[in-house]
């Protein structure tokens, strides 16, 4: 028996739906985190706070998720030793030079600056051939590196450019990879 026309579309359209949505929320709280963490600076909280409340609540909310599943993560010393490393490498290092370079660079640099991962992620899955070379997907990344160094080099050339925050800012989405 073959599908409804109606079933084939609905199939069709949640193919792209769900991606593009995921795309679009994640690109909106990018936007609002990079905003607040220039609004936080403005009313005098530091990045290093911003971000401990921002990860301690990020962290709560899994917990509480996790409990409500019953899905509780492994609670013993190798685990905290690999939660310890993970998060200051991935997470706190990288959003640490993000957030302080924000009130020297602008938030929207910033915000562009944390879109730049997953183009590396897809150069280093090539490199380690864990990925097939797509001719597509290589032309979107190089469009987009090449579209970060235009705004880069844009931001260079201001008159008032502060090249070691800008370096700061660059530098952020690549602290995730050590």
């Amino acid at each position: 028996m073959s599908e409804s026309l109606e079933q084939q579309a609905s199939r069709n359209t949640s193919t792209w739906f769900i991606p593009f949505a995921c795309l679009l929320g994640g690109g909106g709280l990018i936007g609002i985190s990079t905003n607040l963490a220039k609004y936080a600076g403005e009313i005098g909280v530091t990045p290093l706070a911003f971000l401990f409340w921002s990860i301690t609540g990020a962290a709560a909310i899994l917990l509480i998720v996790a409990l409500i599943r019953h899905e509780l993560p492994p609670l013993n010393a190798r685990s905290f030793e690999y939660y310890f490393v993970a998060a200051l490498i991935s997470v706190a290092g990288s959003n640490l030079l993000l957030f302080s370079a924000i009130p020297h660079v602008g938030a929207g640099f910033v915000a562009l600056i944390i879109s730049l991962p997953p183009l590396l992620t897809y150069l280093g899955a090539l490199a380690l051939r864990m990925e097939q070379f797509n001719i597509v997907r290589a032309l979107g990344v190089a469009a987009a590196l090449l579209g970060a160094g235009v705004l880069a080099a844009r931001k260079f050339s201001t008159p008032d450019a502060s090249t070691f925050w800008i370096l700061i800012a660059l530098c952020g989405p690549v602290t995730g990879y050590w």
